[in-house]
């Protein structure tokens, strides 16, 4: 009796698994195996949603958007600052020479933000990016250094696409003794979903 249970149980248990395997259409010719991009893409009969996404149906009762948090206008170009946000701005380096100017984006901070918010709506990712941006004389910028800070899941994707903004944004350049030069920009960016 024990080994009719046994083997009962065998038989329900393999035709369970064939049946999952099935459905889901995995088979000995048809194994499924890790992607290492994600899964493939997303069925076309009917509607998809990400899960946790609010809908127009359910809605959300959490506000979920990235805040500017610095003292460094969002708003305004450099020769728009006002005396005490340029001395704000200053201070962030170690050793500026009266007259000099540090680089700053040509358009303000507001369209670099906004990209990366549009970014971090996608990819979500935690942390501070904390980047170094150098630009070169002609406002153009040479490289992007990571100084750390994000982490976990999506990390680097985040860091790598706030780099590419950055890449292509038109800066005013340094100036250093009255001319031009190359320095360096710093842009450190709270991700915390506000």
């Amino acid at each position: 009796m024990k080994t009719f249970k046994k083997g009962l149980a065998a038989i329900v248990l393999t035709c369970a698994t064939a049946g999952a395997m099935a459905q889901v259409g995995f088979s000995p010719t048809n194994p499924v195996g890790i992607n290492p991009n994600g899964p493939g893409p997303m069925p076309s009969q009917g509607s998809v949603r990400l899960m946790g996404e609010a809908s127009s149906k359910t809605g959300t009762i959490i506000h979920r958007d990235l805040e500017w948090n610095s003292s460094i206008p969002l708003n305004k170009t450099y020769a728009e600052f006002a005396p005490e946000e340029k001395a704000a701005f200053h201070a962030l380096y170690v050793a500026m020479p009266e007259g000099d100017e540090p680089p700053f984006p040509a358009d303000g901070m507001k369209p670099v933000f906004n990209a990366i918010r549009k970014g971090q709506e996608i990819v979500r990712a935690r942390g501070k990016l904390n980047l170094v941006v150098t630009v070169g004389p002609d406002g153009k910028p040479l490289q992007i250094e990571d100084m750390g800070g994000v982490r976990g899941v999506n990390a680097m994707e985040m860091t790598s696409f706030a780099g590419s903004v950055l890449l292509m944004t038109k800066f005013k350049p340094a100036v250093c003794g009255g001319k031009p030069c190359t320095s360096q920009f710093p842009f450190v960016l709270d991700l915390r979903m506000k």
